[in-house]
């Protein structure tokens, strides 16, 4: 998919932050942008980090991996956007396929870049949102192309983010008491959200929720302990 006509001309130098708590993912990512007309700034491990680095380094895009921070990433792309403005949030998956690519670019991201990126594909990505276009994997496009325009939807594309955030949790086999933990709400609270969640999907008990995360390709792996990395890129949205 071409690009957007740019907004504005590129900086003569990029500045960039990369933001993933792997420190092999940044030292991998610092030599493919280690050229002319591009310069790290910054490196951030933790979504406090990401915050901070952002106010004190002004990047003009951001590296960011959609699974930093665990459930709340949409939360800190809106407060990056919030806060920061001029910073371009470009998500880099390394990982494999993202179901919230879509609901990631919805919250302020500019670009997402797939697992199959080359170090070309990467390095106009960054050209592209440092001008302030958009930038999309042209492997992703055509899905999110199709969905834009009226193409089959899944059922879970209705629900809010903070519904799709515990439909997943919930569909990885998660107990009320943690999910509540780990989005810093009250079990009577996520009670809620999941009445709510198999009214829209017209689904009537826990099983039929695991079955259709199973389904559908939104089981979390690693669920099970929610400090570690691997959790769903969804954010603690404050949708209704």
């Amino acid at each position: 998919m071409p690009p957007p006509a740019p907004l504005h001309p590129a900086p003569a130098t990029i500045t960039l932050l990369l933001a993933d708590e792997r420190l092999v993912v940044r030292e991998g990512l610092k030599r493919i942008v280690t050229q002319p007309g591009m310069r790290v700034v910054g490196e951030a491990a933790t979504r406090g980090e990401v915050l901070e680095q952002a106010r004190s380094v002004d990047p003009d895009v951001l590296l960011l991996d959609p699974f930093l921070g665990g459930p709340n990433i949409l939360s800190l792309i809106r407060e990056l956007k919030r806060r920061h403005l001029r910073c371009g949030v470009l998500v880099l998956n390394v990982e494999g396929e993202d179901p919230d690519a879509l609901r990631i670019l919805g919250t302020g991201a500019v670009g997402y870049v797939s697992k199959d990126y080359s170090r070309q594909e990467l390095l106009e990505a960054i050209r592209q949102v440092a001008r302030g276009a958009s930038y999309v994997s042209p492997s992703l496009a055509a899905v999110l192309i199709s969905r834009l325009s009226g193409g089959k939807r899944s059922r879970h594309e209705a629900l809010s983010d903070r519904e799709y955030q515990v439909l997943r949790l919930f569909g990885s086999g998660l107990p009320f008491k943690q999910i509540a933990a780990d989005l810093g709400v009250s079990p009577k609270t996520v009670s809620t959200y999941r009445s709510r969640i198999l009214d829209k999907l017209k689904l009537k008990g826990n099983a039929d929720i695991i079955r259709y995360a199973i389904e559908h390709r939104l089981v979390l792996t690693a669920a099970a302990t929610p400090p570690r990395r691997r959790k769903s890129p969804t954010d603690r949205s404050q949708e209704r």
